[in-house]
């Protein structure tokens, strides 16, 4: 079915009143014009405006102030009652407060600060392109292989092909593109220990949920040896019983 005959349908479906004007609360109106400007959302949430929040408020105003260019503040009660969506999807509703959220332009947060924030921490909340697309993905709760290229036309290892069509990993993996001549990603490959010298074919790192690096795997690397390595670390699932998990649990402590 062609795509504007889809759209039609689907408008058609919908009720009068729901396409004049879907309810957006004053924060989600926010967060939406920060992705359409590609900026970083720092949302002092409180339940009161005490000297607490003011205090907050002035410390993330003047932390992003040279940040202004990909910056933005806002404040929402915790308990208004038009927030709840975004206090929930955010996991804050019994959180201290008041509290700094960051949220990336594509919904990802990438920092969340009780009571107090610095300069240090606004900088690093203002997370580079690709590292940002990968919080989105493991706050998905998807294990993420970032596949690296001197390209834009970055190639999968064979391996990871093949580990993301298993039945236990089908559903809960992604790739995500990165290209090594990037100086705005210079902290990304730091942190995923990337030394381009040694990219000579195609590499993917993988990353688990909350952000625990894997391993890095090449075109040698076996679907068997990268799914074994995912059991060892404990994310072969989201089940709190599974022996991997558990195995995992017990080395961390």
């Amino acid at each position: 079915m062609p795509a504007t005959l889809v759209a039609a349908f689907l408008t058609s479906t919908i009720p009068a009143s729901a396409q004049s004007q879907q309810a957006v609360s004053p924060l989600q109106a926010t967060l939406d014009e920060s992705s359409r400007t590609d900026k970083f959302t720092f949302v002092v949430f409180h339940r009161d405006n005490g000297t607490a929040t003011d205090a907050l408020y002035r410390q993330t105003q003047a932390a992003i102030a040279e940040h202004s260019g990909n910056a933005v503040i806002t404040s929402a009660r915790v308990d208004d009652s038009a927030e709840q969506a975004l206090v929930n999807r955010f996991g804050i509703g019994r959180a201290p407060m008041p509290m700094t959220v960051v949220v990336a332009p594509n919904g990802a947060v990438t920092g969340l600060f009780p009571r107090k924030i610095t300069a240090a921490q606004v900088s690093a909340s203002i997370v580079p392109p690709t590292m940002m697309r990968c919080m989105k993905e493991l706050q998905a709760k998807k294990l993420v292989f970032v596949c690296l290229s001197d390209s834009d036309n970055a190639e999968v290892p064979a391996g990871v092909q093949s580990v993301m069509q298993l039945p236990e990993f089908k559903d809960r993996m992604t790739v995500v593109g990165m290209r090594l001549d990037q100086p705005a990603e210079s902290r990304f490959y730091k942190q995923m220990r990337v030394d381009s010298s040694k990219v000579t074919g195609p590499h993917a790192v993988l990353i688990a949920p909350p952000g625990v690096l894997i391993g890095h795997f090449t075109a040698s690397s076996s679907a068997d040896a990268i799914a074994a390595a995912i059991h060892k670390a404990g994310q072969c699932c989201d089940d709190a019983n599974c022996r991997h998990n558990r195995a995992s649990s017990t080395r961390a402590r």
